[in-house]
């Protein structure tokens, strides 16, 4: 049966609107990589050329330019240190905050809501002198300790909703069981968890993996992240477009990488923690 006009309507119009909003989403990626892959003169011509030969001369400027590829290692570490410990930290605060109830659990929710208020440009002179004194300053671990403590907020605040969103009789009914708490937690709680674990995880790594103004500031050449290197490319006598756009396709894909794989899990992550019974 052919569905009435007026739904008709409304699903052109929803599908016109998912591919605008696919397309502006898109374009600047598609742009990149197109540029990627062209001379510095293509890259500049007005109108642009959307018919030319691809080369690769710029991916191989990029990775023989000094410092490209211990950078890339460094986001990679960093990154995935700041994760680690982020999840780690988040279950354990997340998980005590939603299920006990305590004195001060509201306030400690709101300071680490007030940290995220905070333009990260006002925490640089504190993070500076801190790493300094422990003598941390210019070190990967460091870096990633002030990573740590950027992104610690968010994690508990996404975790938390995903814990409320989990009836406590499920490892109450486990422990009836026989399992003691954390097994409770363990088997039960975290395995429904997992779509929240893989969007905060998500937002965390690309927080860490993103991040510029920390790493031009806590670093100089130890410890250098992939978005410094990538700031070089900028220089007093111009800018190679086809060079910094390779460079940032480089550092995206990664990104791109882990979201395709975990789309239907972010996807239920993202609604899974606003929801309570």
């Amino acid at each position: 049966m052919t569905p009435p006009a007026p739904l008709r309507l409304g699903t052109a119009i929803r599908t016109v609107a998912i591919a605008l909003a696919a397309s502006l989403t898109l374009f600047p990626i598609v742009w990149m990589a197109t540029v990627s892959v062209k001379t510095q003169r293509d890259a500049l011509s007005m109108p642009p050329d959307w018919i030319f030969t691809p080369i690769l001369d710029a991916y191989r400027a990029v990775w023989a330019k000094a410092g490209f590829v211990p950078a890339l290692g460094n986001s990679v570490l960093i990154s995935l240190v700041a994760l680690t410990a982020c999840l780690a930290i988040g279950l354990l605060a997340a998980y005590a905050i939603s299920r006990y109830r305590f004195p001060g659990a509201d306030a400690i929710l709101f300071g680490m809501l007030v940290t995220r208020i905070f333009p990260p440009v006002a925490l640089i002179t504190p993070y500076s002198l801190n790493l300094r004194w422990l003598g941390l300053d210019d070190t990967v671990f460091g870096l990633a300790i002030a990573y740590v403590a950027l992104n610690l907020p968010l994690a508990v605040w996404m975790l938390k909703g995903y814990f409320d969103a989990i009836p406590e009789e499920l490892e109450q009914s486990a422990m009836v069981d026989g399992a003691d708490r954390f097994q409770a937690v363990v088997r039960v709680t975290l395995p429904l968890m997992a779509p929240g674990l893989a969007a905060t995880g998500v937002f965390v790594f690309v927080g860490s993996w993103n991040e510029f103004l920390f790493a031009l500031t806590l670093t100089s050449r130890e410890a250098r992240t992939l978005p410094t290197v990538i700031a070089e490319f900028v220089g007093d006598t111009g800018i190679e477009w086809p060079q910094i756009m390779a460079a940032s396709t480089i550092a995206l894909a990664p990104v791109l990488i882990a979201t395709f794989v975990l789309q239907r899990h972010i996807a239920q992550g993202l609604t899974a923690g606003a929801l309570k019974d």
